[in-house]
């Protein structure tokens, strides 16, 4: 039986296409194939003995600088920096240095042995193709396309910002660049070989706005800008409708309004029949004892329908306001309405928005005192403003607009 199952696994293996350079772990239509027998073509690059490639295995310092060198210099170039003993990467780096590219970086021996960093392989890449004679350059806007990019260690954020932007290196499909994790194999192909080709890189995509920031503070407006806007949410929003003062709009308020409810009785069908150029959603407090999770799952089917319903509307979600913790009933305490849970919700919130490109406004940060709740003074319970809160965030829904 053992015998029959080796012989059934030897089939399998010989029914599975694999790229030219002939790696067991390579299938033939795997993304980088073409690319890795481009780059073993040159000799730049190897496996392993036992005839695996390990395109997800992390690639170490030295490893990368050696594929660099070799798809830069002949072999007899770098074997003239070689020398008795030593360790086999001796003579790449030391070939690397007289291309003047590794000033700066950390050659000592340990650091080489080590698995590379997107942010290092950023690094030394950029720096081969401005010795190439390229021209790089930090596209405006790379932090609405990537989310970590203020956050990248400064010795490494030029050179990240020049290879995104290049299209030397892609970030990852939730707008990150992680920097700090390791690079693989294979990834390292596809950068070096974008290198030598520039026919092969990706055209960097910068949003035209940074939807997973709150809307920035902006110049005020006036009560026109409100006239084609529809305010819809829980009672907070019916007090916001009759207490700010804004003449201009529609608003749809409702006491007890939640995520689950919100176009139930009538309320899609105003969304059929109207066209409205604004859309403000206020929700979150009622059910916020539900659980964040089922809430934003619920939250992000609204949005969803809200787009489905008003395509060319802006739509501006808001976030929680903070709480009296103080006057919270025995009630509210039980359904988890705390600053705690607001917090979450919001962050949560922020990121929905993020998903589906459209407005976090941060109403939150113009009513939380310094100790993370709502001041007593601008409400009348533990949630609802009074008539001076609601004309504080009408103030700050003026000068925060898009």
């Amino acid at each position: 039986m053992k015998k029959r199952c080796i012989s059934l696994l030897m089939v399998c293996l010989l029914c599975v296409p694999i790229a030219q350079a002939g790696f067991t772990d390579v299938p033939a239509d795997a993304w980088y194939a073409s690319q890795l027998d481009a780059l073993v073509s040159r000799g730049a690059i190897t496996g392993y003995e036992d005839g695996r490639f390990a395109p997800d295995a992390p690639i170490t310092v030295a490893e990368y600088i050696k594929i660099l060198v070799s798809c830069t210099m002949t072999e007899a170039a770098v074997n003239a920096f070689g020398g008795d003993g030593g360790n086999w990467s001796d003579k790449y780096i030391r070939a690397c240095q007289s291309l003047g590219v590794l000033e700066g970086f950390d050659t000592s021996t340990d650091h080489l042995a080590k698995p590379i960093t997107r942010n290092e392989a950023a690094w030394l890449t950029v720096a081969f193709a401005r010795r190439n004679g390229e021209t790089l350059a930090v596209p405006e806007g790379i932090e609405r396309a990537l989310r970590d990019y203020r956050s990248t260690y400064y010795t490494y954020q030029t050179a990240v910002g020049m290879a995104y932007g290049a299209g030397l290196i892609s970030g990852y499909s939730n707008r990150t660049f992680g920097g700090e994790g390791n690079l693989r194999r294979s990834e390292a192909v596809s950068i070096i070989t974008r290198l030598l080709d520039p026919t092969l890189r990706t055209t960097p995509v910068i949003p035209d706005y940074d939807y997973g920031a709150p809307v920035p503070q902006s110049a005020p407006v006036d009560d026109g800008f409100f006239a084609d806007a529809v305010f819809i949410g829980d009672s907070l929003v019916d007090g916001f409708g009759a207490f700010s003062g804004l003449k201009q709009g529609t608003f749809m308020g409702v006491t007890s309004l939640n995520v689950f409810t919100v176009l139930a009785k009538g309320r899609e069908q105003v969304f059929r029949t109207r066209t409205f150029g604004k859309i403000y959603v206020l929700l979150g407090i009622n059910e916020i004892g539900y659980g964040t999770t089922r809430v934003i799952s619920q939250y992000d089917t609204v949005l969803q329908r809200f787009r489905e319903l008003q395509p060319t509307a802006d739509i501006y979600v808001q976030s929680l306001l903070p709480v009296c913790e103080a006057k919270l009933t025995a009630t509210e305490r039980k359904n988890h309405v705390t600053n705690y849970y607001v917090r979450e919700m919001n962050a949560a919130l922020q990121q929905l928005c993020e998903k589906h490109g459209v407005y976090f406004v941060n109403v939150h940060e113009a009513f939380v005192d310094a100790n993370g709740g709502l001041p007593a003074s601008k409400c009348w319970d533990s949630v609802h403003l009074n008539v001076e809160g609601n004309k504080e965030w009408l103030a700050y829904l003026r000068t925060h607009t898009v």
